[in-house]
């Protein structure tokens, strides 16, 4: 496992900077960003995933059906907006 991480002196300047800014230790700033990263990537691995579920089984909506649900609730909007003013 990777115990060591080995930064480009500018990244671990910046580290350095902001660590002394924030008053916390740099190894903590580290952590938290590669947990960070890597709760993002297995979130869109995961939506990919559902994604592709979801064309396999055939469930999909047109450009077409998005573009007339959005102009019907604008128009909703509009219409709530002036009963308002």
């Amino acid at each position: 496992m990777l115990d060591e991480l080995k930064l480009p002196k500018a990244l671990a300047i910046r580290l350095g900077k902001v660590a002394m800014v924030e008053r916390v230790n740099p190894e903590s700033i580290v952590k938290t960003a590669i947990e960070d990263r890597l709760n993002y990537l297995e979130w869109k691995e995961k939506a990919i995933a559902q994604g592709q579920a979801d064309l396999d089984k055939g469930r999909m909506v047109s450009t077409a059906h998005v573009r007339e649900s959005l102009a019907k609730q604008r128009a909703q909007r509009g219409a709530t907006n002036k009963k308002a003013a």
